[in-house]
């Protein structure tokens, strides 16, 4: 089998952003006859955006995903990890600026 090359289609499961790179990444894999399932994780609360600006950017990235998916007929699938984000990044992002120091999640 030549590299990149395989006799029979592969059951891929990939994030997708809503973003180009992802998207693109997702129409390849389609296009090489491939099964795919995309994910998209969501990981901000609604509220974190309403309080701060009128928009919630990951809506509009959702909805991306969705055409994205929709226009190659693949399946979509929304994974909330909003609290497991925060609880494992923000928190620990937080405490670092509070220590002085350089937050690396």
């Amino acid at each position: 089998c030549e590299v990149g090359v395989h006799k029979r289609p592969l059951k891929i499961a990939m994030l997708l952003s809503g973003g180009v790179d992802s998207s693109v990444a997702l129409a390849l894999l389609r296009a090489a006859g491939h099964e795919v399932t995309a994910f998209y994780l969501q990981i901000w609360f609604q509220e974190d955006f309403r309080n701060t600006w009128d928009a919630c950017p990951w809506e509009e990235d959702l909805a991306y995903c969705n055409a994205v998916c929709d226009a190659l007929d693949v399946p979509l699938k929304t994974v909330h990890l909003s609290s497991e984000y925060w609880d494992r990044v923000v928190d620990h992002s937080i405490g670092e600026v509070k220590a002085g120091r350089t937050p690396n999640p």
